[in-house]
């Protein structure tokens, strides 16, 4: 189920949402509640500080529009409300990643 939510919940913000502010993202994790009433879905974006902060608030300012885009697309008794979370781990570990292949070929 939680698989399912991602994937739709990422097509609904790649094609429906049109806010300028959100840049690349990905969905890193998506958990449900047992009655599946409530979503917790981490999400991340690549830029700087301020572009990340921005992209941000334009997920949140969609929120509601993503959960009626959803209720639209899967089955389920109730539509489960969304909570979006920063995640900024995996990010994180992209960056100390690339530090060290930059670290690597200076030497």
């Amino acid at each position: 189920m939680e698989s399912m939510l991602r994937e739709e919940i990422e097509n609904i913000i790649r094609k429906d949402v049109s806010d300028p502010r959100i840049c690349f993202f990905t969905i890193t994790y998506v958990h449900t509640t047992g009655d599946l009433k409530n979503v917790r879905v981490g999400i991340s974006f690549m830029g700087n500080d301020t572009e990340k902060k921005n992209a941000f608030r334009g997920i949140l300012s969609a929120q509601k529009f993503i959960q009626y885009k959803l209720g639209q697309k899967i089955s389920l008794k109730f539509t489960p409300k969304i909570e979006f979370e920063l995640d900024e781990r995996k990010e994180i570990r992209i960056e100390q990643i690339l530090k060290e292949i930059r670290e690597e070929n200076e030497d």
